[in-house]
């Protein structure tokens, strides 16, 4: 497909450099995500519950079924994103996010008509049809809108990537620490159908802006990344613009990409799981809702300081180091699950929360590029998307059949800290495969 880079404006005549709206243009991307995000469903949930007649479970399982479902074919869209570009690939994602979310403000009126038409129960249709649109919610928002606008920032810069990533998480971190708060907003002031009424058509403002804005690499546009080398940067041997091009097969093969794919798909699991529970998690320990929700405001402000810090000095350190601190801020969190019965596990949950939250958005974007190239970025991050995704599909049913079983979720906390000190051991062996 022409790509058109120069309409209806060419970046090159920007009398700046261009990466810097790329990177504007990028983070907007990735907020307008958030419908597709846990964070931006987890809001919804209750309503869900209610209108469509679903057990907490039911709906853990259609929400499991239709994430499951995405991941399985987000590589493939990965490699469509190699081929086509950003600003396609993002209008298409923008397109069928908008779509979906206007379909989940009929979701009952489409579940009643489905129900009288076929003579099946309700609360099975209502089932099927939600398991059907979190699959398209959860590939086009969560999966493709959000990695061809992180993809977006990283193609435009190298050895300015770190500084890039920061500015650009910080805004993420504080625009998905409020987006719950947002969202609430506007269904206490519409209600739960027009609040996604809403959104659709802010998703739909955003598909013009991506085709405005997006652009997919400075070389098609007569350009190169970070606008000009910095020497001053030139000699670290942690960025270089001459990187061995690896392609999905190749990174397949090496032991790092499954080490850092397999810790951010458990920050997505765990996290995911937590949040997607988060006020029946509090409840369990005697914490009123109130409790549970104020515990992202003070998560996202150290996830926010630990991404700012962690970007910046990306650029001179090797990712492994920040993937040991990232795994030690998974660790606590799964430990603050697991003790959030005394006062204490409350605020270790705040702390690793808020480091992992911070250092996911660095290494999520910056490892990949960083140790495979950016000529078959969009495959070699569609797969850790697609791991993501399945991650964050399962946990919700997980925490839930847990809290079933044991009226608690402790064995939760127990299970992941398990899973977090055996990827502390991978860890050591997880070293970047240009500087070998």
């Amino acid at each position: 497909m022409k790509r058109h880079p120069n309409f209806p404006f060419a970046p090159a005549k920007v009398p700046f450099f261009y990466g810097w709206i790329s990177m504007i243009a990028g983070t907007i991307g990735v907020l307008f995500s958030i419908p597709g995000q846990t964070v931006g469903v987890s809001v919804f949930t209750d309503y869900l519950i209610e209108s469509l007649q679903l057990s907490r479970d039911a709906l853990s399982m259609a929400y499991l079924i239709g994430t499951v479902g995405s991941s399985l074919i987000l590589t493939y869209a990965g490699k469509i994103y190699d081929k086509n570009g950003a600003r396609f690939t993002a209008m298409i994602a923008a397109s069928a996010l908008a779509i979906t979310l206007f379909l989940f403000s009929y979701s009952n009126p489409i579940t009643t008509s489905l129900a009288k038409a076929t003579g099946i129960g309700f609360s099975t249709v209502s089932f099927i049809t939600l398991s059907i649109l979190f699959f398209f919610l959860r590939f086009s928002g969560q999966g493709v809108l959000s990695l061809t606008s992180r993809n977006l920032i990283m193609k435009w810069f190298d050895q300015k990537r770190g500084l890039a990533n920061s500015i650009s998480s910080a805004f993420q971190s504080f625009g998905f620490a409020v987006s719950p708060l947002f969202i609430a907003l506007l269904i206490g002031n519409f209600s739960w159908t027009e609040a996604y009424q809403i959104l659709g058509m802010l998703t739909v403002l955003f598909l013009i802006f991506a085709f405005i804005f997006y652009r997919d690499n400075p070389e098609e546009c007569g350009l190169v990344p970070d606008g000009k080398i910095n020497n001053s940067l030139k000699k670290n041997k942690n960025t270089s613009l001459n990187k061995k091009q690896y392609t999905l097969a190749e990174a397949r093969k090496t032991w790092v990409f499954w080490v850092f794919a397999l810790s951010l798909s458990f920050n997505a699991f765990f996290i995911t799981g937590f949040t997607f529970n988060v006020v029946s998690v509090f409840e369990s320990c005697g914490y009123s809702e109130q409790k549970a929700l104020a515990v992202f405001v003070p998560a996202s402000i150290i996830s926010i300081i630990t991404a700012l810090v962690g970007n910046i000095i990306s650029d001179y350190v090797k990712l492994q180091k920040l993937l040991f601190v990232f795994l030690i801020g998974c660790l606590l969190s799964t430990l603050g699950v697991a003790i959030l019965h005394y006062e204490i596990g409350y605020y270790v949950l705040i702390l690793g929360n808020g480091i992992m939250g911070g250092l996911f958005s660095v290494l999520a974007a910056i490892s990949w590029p960083r140790f495979f190239g950016r000529q078959h970025l969009g495959a070699i991050s569609g797969l850790s998307m697609s791991l993501i995704v399945f991650s964050s599909a399962i946990a919700p049913l997980f925490f839930s059949r847990i809290f079933t079983l044991t009226q608690s979720y402790n064995l939760a906390g127990i299970i992941g800290t398990v899973a977090v000190l055996i990827l502390l051991l991978f860890a050591i062996k997880a070293k970047n495969p240009q500087l070998q």
